[in-house]
């Protein structure tokens, strides 16, 4: 996955405020550890990305397998029970 365009805009003009700002108390050193700080973020925003993206794909499998035990239920009885349980297999 890539960065959120925009976001990288906003930091882009934040940067030319920061070096354009005529405060001497901004240093290079704070500039520095803010694009740490801010790299770190989008590190930690990826990986939240990614997780995202596999709970999205383990919840459609349990729901894949629920339907497929369900219909087994449906084929094999004619209705289902409300005491079946099926067991799935995560």
């Amino acid at each position: 996955m890539q960065h959120n365009p925009p976001f990288q805009l906003y930091w882009k003009l934040f940067s030319n405020m920061l070096t354009s700002c005529p405060d001497d108390t901004v240093s290079a050193s704070s500039n520095m550890d803010m694009e740490d700080r801010v790299s770190h973020l989008e590190q930690r925003l990826q990986l939240q990305e990614d997780e995202i993206q596999l709970l999205k794909a383990a919840l459609a499998d349990a729901l894949r397998r629920l339907g497929n035990c369900e219909e087994q239920n449906l084929g094999a009885t004619g209705t289902a029970p409300a005491s079946h349980h099926c067991r799935l297999l995560l």
